[in-house]
């Protein structure tokens, strides 16, 4: 039930971030017609992920697993840039944190054999 459940908390973040992303897109539509394509697939990829997860889905496990790490690793980089400007703007790198914290617990959360087994990357 565990897995379950994190699974669920895991469709919820990608299907989030995959809005994200959309409205992104959707903000850069004044600019020119690339922009808001190179936004928008990556949004969409997170949804039909976040729908596509469940048990066995091979394909959907591993794609989740790739966005979870460049999002932590998008939020890790941001933290850095952060640090480094002088003064350090606190209230945006404890954000940074956060999110950072939120995606890797994401990531470890999938690579655990319980998770991995259910979602058919484990074979028995």
């Amino acid at each position: 039930m565990l897995t379950t459940a994190f699974l669920g908390y895991v469709r919820v973040l990608l299907f989030l971030q995959g809005l994200y992303l959309l409205f992104l897109a959707f903000e850069l539509a004044g600019g020119p017609a690339a922009f808001p394509l190179v936004a928008a697939l990556p949004g969409l990829a997170g949804i039909v992920t976040a729908v596509a997860l469940r048990r066995g889905r091979r394909w959907a496990a591993i794609a989740a697993i790739v966005i979870e790490a460049l999002w932590a690793a998008a939020a890790a980089a941001i933290g850095y840039e952060t640090l480094r400007d002088w003064p350090v703007d606190w209230p945006l790198l404890w954000q940074v944190s956060a999110a950072a914290a939120l995606f890797l617990l994401t990531l470890v959360g999938l690579l655990l054999s319980l998770v991995r087994a259910y979602a058919g990357l484990v074979r028995r």
